[in-house]
């Protein structure tokens, strides 16, 4: 008799690991513009490097969560966004794939 060989593979949530992350919270005095120029400036050196994925972090607020998320889908460079999983920020972040 031949033996059976029994493969045990683990299978792991695929998730979402970024090249690079940009943090809202580390500037001050946000303006629309402030925040338009910052994300435009961030996803565009972003595509430059050949990034695949970054991670963008609003924080939960009223202010710039919803703002990046409407510039997100008027930046030529991106590919997709979706709210990030829990443990990249949940609402509070955006997950983006890059062109």
């Amino acid at each position: 008799m031949g033996r059976t060989k029994i493969i045990k593979k683990s299978i792991e949530p695929q998730s979402f690991i970024p090249d690079d992350t940009f943090d809202f919270h580390q500037l001050d005095n946000l303006s629309d513009y402030l925040v338009e120029k910052s994300l435009i400036q961030f996803i565009e050196d972003c595509y430059h490097k050949e990034n695949e994925k970054v991670l963008i972090i609003t924080g939960k607020g009223k202010f710039v969560n919803p703002l990046v998320g409407k510039l997100l889908s008027s930046i030529n460079h991106v590919k997709t966004f979706k709210k990030a999983g829990y443990f990249n920020g949940g609402e509070g972040a955006y997950e983006v794939e890059l062109k």
